[in-house]
């Protein structure tokens, strides 16, 4: 009975997971993306572990303690400042790529006596093009905040890895991705009902109002500017071109 209490905690734990990549595009090309990620699932899980005979002697030590709560904002400013002395021997180009991230911020919300547990990375970006190699801009974050940052780690581990590039203008925005055939390996999943409960989503928010929406499944906001599109992240992993996207714009 216990090896079956761990072996659906982890699913325990899914149903409550939630991705959403939530982008604001300006007039000029530049805008806001935010990559969120709803955890609460995982404090339900520890908590359930904690009721298992076999784990509750290795947590008598914190059994008394009080719940974590906290709500932390990490500017990568600061750290770009604290590390100045070891990032100035990097080369230009890496130098180059840091000082993109300057205005770069995580925020973690995190509250065990309510299961809730939110992180949000937000990176401003000056030109569309910018977005191509936003995956590296996380990992780079995260390499920075590991203390931070740690309980990601899973959830990071389970994002799409895939090269997504973004065109934008007054007439048509476009998402396109793709993969090379290591991505694709990688991308197959192992288990279809542990990403079926995980939930992805895309918003973004235009400028201008929407004509079309080539996802026939999208759901267009109150003021005709933004789009939303949710699916289990397994069908997004099985087929990539579904979040090819073209936005048509009146």
């Amino acid at each position: 009975m216990k090896k079956l209490i761990l072996l659906i905690l982890p699913f325990i734990f899914l149903t409550s997971c939630q991705i959403t990549e939530e982008v604001y595009f300006n007039k000029n090309g530049s805008g806001t993306y935010n990559l969120k990620m709803n955890m609460s699932g995982m404090i339900q899980m520890m908590k359930g572990m904690i009721e298992n005979d076999s784990i509750k002697k290795q947590e008598n030590a914190s059994k008394n303690r009080k719940p974590e709560k906290r709500d932390t904002v990490i500017l990568f400013a600061d750290i770009l400042k604290e590390k100045k002395d070891s990032i100035k021997n990097l080369s230009k180009e890496q130098r180059e790529f840091l000082k993109s991230l300057k205005d770069a911020k995580i925020q973690i919300h995190m509250d065990e006596a309510k299961d809730e547990m939110f992180i949000n990375y937000e990176i401003p970006f000056k030109k569309i093009a910018d977005l191509t190699n936003i995956d590296k801009k996380f990992g780079k974050l995260n390499a920075f905040n590991k203390k931070e940052t740690k309980d990601m780690n899973g959830m990071n581990s389970m994002l799409p890895d895939y090269k997504v590039t973004y065109e934008f203008n007054k007439h048509v925005f476009h998402r396109k991705v793709t993969l090379s055939k290591d991505q694709e390996k990688k991308n197959k999943p192992k288990d279809d009902k542990f990403y079926k409960m995980i939930n992805y989503e895309i918003i973004y928010h235009f400028p201008y109002k929407i004509e079309s929406v080539s996802y026939k499944d999208a759901l267009l906001g109150a003021d005709g500017k933004s789009v939303h599109i949710r699916m289990p992240l397994d069908s997004l992993l099985k087929n990539k071109d579904l979040l090819n996207l073209e936005v048509k714009f009146r």
